[in-house]
């Protein structure tokens, strides 16, 4: 804890001391008529839905048993409710970084944090959807689904805002980086267990915890497919590394470059508004957009001296050399296309089809300007390297010409606001 910087400290008492304020004005609702049993079985399916959960990173677990949450605010008072999600995730046991994690080998301030966020999450949804579902008899799907939908997000947009804030200032990034990379995209997976949600609290009312039983297994499913995507995305990222690794052996002058451009393009993308699943594609196209340098002699590519025109030719076939070793690659078809169109200029006197305008992908732009920043940056063999700064009005005053207009804006601005990543 108290190696922590001073803003993670802060966000860290200040959610503490909100879940504490919140049970204190709240306690008075809890409800008697909940037998011990209930609150036992539901905090252990909240245990078991918390065990279930993946992780992202280092820092971030998604449950994909989101559907206990909602079954639970469903059927208990809002702090009731917030009592045993929280005491499902304080009473988890996962594996992290190789090792068994539980309440009595985490740090005492990351257990009072997660358990207090997810309280005051639990308690906020429970309040929303109490006040917009009143109920005649029973839970009716027909009437729950909207009040449970909305109350749902509400339970995402606070307990993941808490959790990036915390990140962001952790790892000294920008919230919208940590909130695109590991937040946004798992929204609609978690929505999607909404509705199933709701059928388990109905399936609780008819047929008791049989009913919940029954249809856990389906959730266990939803679990393994989405545990199957999140490891085969992983195993992509993991090939396309020891690819990009294996072309810098082969050409060490130029190490890291491909990890930077990767880096940068990510960024510009960002700063257009891209889907994540483009930036993803983009991020594969910067780690590999120099693969077709394998079919370029080493005497060429090592040579220390200033290329002759025929050994510049030679070096301009890599785009399209590399474009045809990945094109057949599924996962990585659309990034073939990228890499093939990454030195079109955008007044058309690039290579290797002289297109120009519009005619070239956005994604090829911004792997353009990244390249481009990256070399500029970086010493030669033939030149030494210029300072960002003048790297960074290079690609400014190229605008319109080598570089597109609308990219060239993108990678000024994250540059002049600190936020490209990889730039030193």
């Amino acid at each position: 804890m108290d190696r922590l910087p001073v803003g993670v400290k802060l966000i860290i008492a200040a959610t503490v001391l909100t879940a504490i304020a919140c049970g204190i004005f709240f306690s008075n609702t809890w409800n008697i008529d909940n037998s011990i049993e209930e609150i036992i079985f539901f905090t252990v399916l909240a245990v078991i839905g918390e065990m279930l959960s993946i992780s992202l990173s280092d820092q971030i677990r998604v449950s994909v048993v989101f559907a206990v949450v909602v079954c639970i605010i469903m059927l208990f008072t809002p702090f009731t409710a917030g009592l045993i999600i929280a005491a499902g995730n304080m009473f988890s046991i996962y594996k992290r970084n190789e090792r068994v994690a539980h309440l009595f080998n985490t740090p005492l301030h990351k257990t009072a944090f997660n358990v207090s966020n997810i309280f005051v999450s639990s308690l906020v949804a429970g309040i929303v959807y109490g006040a917009l579902y009143i109920p005649n008899e029973g839970i009716s799907l027909t009437y729950a689904i909207i009040p449970i939908t909305i109350a749902s997000f509400v339970y995402l947009a606070v307990n993941a805002s808490v959790v990036t804030f915390l990140i962001s200032n952790l790892l000294n990034k920008s919230f919208r980086s940590i909130w695109n990379k590991n937040i946004k995209w798992t929204a609609q997976s978690y929505l999607i267990m909404a509705p199933l949600g709701v059928i388990l609290a109905i399936a609780y009312q008819n047929y008791g915890y049989f009913g919940i039983l029954l249809f856990f297994g389906p959730l266990l499913m939803a679990r393994y497919s989405f545990k199957l995507y999140i490891d085969l995305k992983s195993s992509y990222l993991e090939t396309v590394q020891a690819l990009s690794r294996a072309l810098e052996a082969k050409d060490p002058v130029t190490s890291g470059h491909a990890e930077r451009v990767s880096q940068y393009s990510v960024s510009i993308a960002h700063q257009l508004g891209l889907s994540q699943a483009k930036i993803d594609i983009i991020m594969y196209a910067g780690l590999l957009h120099d693969i077709g340098k394998i079919g370029v002699a080493d005497s060429i590519l090592q040579k220390p001296g200033k290329l002759t025109q025929q050994e510049y030719n030679a070096i301009k076939e890599h785009s399209s050399i590399g474009s045809d070793i990945l094109r057949d690659i599924d996962f990585l078809r659309d990034a073939s296309k990228i890499i093939r169109y990454h030195h079109e200029r955008y007044d058309g006197q690039g290579y290797p089809d002289g297109l120009g305008g519009e005619q070239v992908p956005i994604e090829s732009y911004i792997l353009g300007v990244a390249d481009a920043f990256d070399a500029m940056t970086n010493d030669r063999p033939y030149r030494k390297a210029l300072t960002i700064e003048a790297a960074r009005d290079v690609i400014k005053e190229q605008a319109g010409r080598q570089f597109h207009p609308r990219v060239a804006d993108a990678f000024v601005k994250i540059f002049d606001k600190g936020l490209l990543k990889g730039a030193d």
